[in-house]
């Protein structure tokens, strides 16, 4: 019976026709053995079940077909609308009266009833779809969700969700071309397309009605049955919801279109939402650039400044032409500016090798070395006065490692010089190594003031410097930074543990199988 519904629904006068009509011609044969006032009641019973099947007016049909069915077949005379006993026409004129309130009373309470079912769906498509606004995370999902939702609901057979461009156009689908064409209209124009006319002001208040509603004489090659809802926020249109025709055929009544109505405002909402996220994102973006780029300047711009200015100034008294130099003053001083320069050119190497590092530019090329032949390559770039403060702490058998031997190189040096920075002037550094089943540990150990447990996270990170007490080594902030992306290249990890009584020890972790 569920599936004959609603093809009873749609042909409500013809199934009161043939019911009636069936009914009698089953009555028929027993004539002869009911008493004629008996048959009202099937009657009756009939009326009751076209108006809770097809609606008030086909029972109304119903009621009239059996009046005069009644009266033709059951009454005497017989096969005529003539009526033999008086007594019969209170019958008749009762029995009408009676068919009439019943078909009336079942059918509205029919349509009461379907009304309500209507509403119940109504609810849980918007509850759940607003459920699914708030957790979904991605348009494409919402755009899923609504089509899926509005053909079960509606029985569309065709729902589509044009979305706008940047330049506020909506986006090209794989649509017919007259579709395309209503959907570009219904957006350029913020007209809806296709609803039925409201026929009361509670109408629109109670389904959200746009506030343009175009009739289907647009001129535009559309479907019978098609609708389309522009997606209108208060600061932009967001796109077209189209719906085509039902796969049954029936047209969609004034709450359909108020239900439609009600889930595009929700898409319309939901794709504002995220235009204005899209837009914090951008913005939090730009802040966090504004805020790098006065960091780099402001770290930057010191470590490059100082030894500039202190090569300068070198230089310019060197050529004073009233100042006789002697050579060990110029060796001195020639010294002096070696040392500034390796400053200025380790600045600039760190700036640019983190760059390429974030940039997926500067790929490790890995392949078997000595670490005793890294390590004296990273020795030899510091400074020479430094050199002499290197311990080393190396077992015999240490395996090869494979790895990129100028990012290593650059990695070791960065936490020689990182260590000899916080170390008490003249106190030795120490660079040692080990091995375990699964991994290879290189570490660096300083004499410093040790790291703070708060900064423990934060010292590997861009432009970072540590809380600790006295003064802060200059230095640019990127060494750590650096060393941390080439060692996560090649696949290991970096860490720092404290030194009993002081200290820090800057702990690597290469796996085996990158040995």
């Amino acid at each position: 019976m569920k599936s004959l519904r609603p093809t009873i629904e749609r042909n409500g006068y013809i199934f009161a026709v043939l019911c009636i009509t069936a009914a009698t011609a089953l009555f028929y044969p027993g004539r002869a053995y009911f008493a004629k006032g008996q048959w009202t009641l099937l009657y009756l019973l009939l009326i009751g079940l076209v108006a809770g099947l097809s609606g008030v007016r086909p029972a109304l049909l119903a009621a009239v077909l059996a009046f005069f069915f009644w009266n033709y077949f059951f009454l005497p005379p017989f096969h005529t609308f003539i009526v033999e006993d008086p007594k019969d026409w209170i019958s008749l004129l009762a029995f009408l009266i009676v068919g009439i309130s019943m078909g009336m009373q079942t059918g509205r309470m029919r349509e009461r009833e379907a009304e309500a079912l209507a509403r119940q769906r109504e609810t849980a498509l918007l509850n759940e779809f607003s459920a699914h606004l708030v957790s979904d995370t991605t348009v494409t999902a919402m755009a899923d969700l609504l089509i899926r939702e509005v053909k079960r609901t509606t029985g569309a057979s065709q729902v589509t969700l044009f979305l706008a461009d940047k330049t506020g156009s909506i986006r090209e689908d794989q649509e017919p071309q007259q579709t395309r064409d209503a959907a570009q209209w219904a957006h350029r124009e913020s007209k809806a397309i296709g609803l039925p006319t409201p026929s009361v002001k509670s109408d629109i208040d109670r389904g959200g009605w746009p506030v343009s509603v175009l009739p289907r004489s647009t001129g535009l090659d559309i479907a019978e049955d098609d609708i389309f809802i522009p997606l209108q926020t208060a600061s932009r249109q967001e796109g077209v919801l189209h719906v085509g025709a039902r796969v049954n055929g029936r047209a969609y009544s004034l709450r359909d279109t108020q239900l439609l109505v009600a889930v595009a405002n929700q898409s319309a909402a939901f794709l504002e939402r995220k235009q204005l996220e899209a837009l914090a994102v951008q913005a939090e973006a730009l802040r966090e650039g504004d805020k790098l780029k006065s960091t780099l300047v402001s770290s930057v711009s010191h470590e490059l400044k100082t030894p500039l200015a202190s090569v300068t100034a070198t230089v310019s008294n060197l050529l004073e032409q009233d100042v006789d130099w002697d050579e060990t003053h110029v060796r001195g001083e020639l010294s002096a500016i070696e040392e500034d320069l390796h400053r200025l050119n380790s600045s600039i190497g760190a700036l640019l090798d983190l760059s390429r590092l974030e940039a997926s530019a500067w790929e490790p090329k890995k392949e078997p070395y000595e670490f005793g032949e890294i390590l004296g390559t990273a020795v030899s770039k510091l400074p020479k006065k430094l050199r002499g403060r290197i311990l080393y702490n190396l077992p015999d058998d240490l395996p090869m490692i494979a790895v990129d031997f100028p990012q290593w190189a650059r990695a070791l040096q960065n936490l020689l010089e990182n260590a000899l920075s916080y170390s008490p002037e003249g106190s030795p550094v120490t660079v040692g190594a080990s091995q375990t089943p699964s991994e290879v540990r290189i570490w660096v150990e300083d004499q410093g003031p040790g790291i703070l447990p708060q900064d423990r996270q934060h010292i590997f990170e861009k432009f970072y410097r540590g809380s600790t007490s006295g003064s802060v080594p200059s230095g640019t902030g990127l060494g750590l930074a650096v060393t941390r992306e080439i060692v996560r290249f090649h696949g290991g990890r970096i860490w720092v543990e404290d030194v009993v009584p002081h200290g820090a020890i800057m702990v690597i972790s290469l796996p085996k199988e990158q040995v």
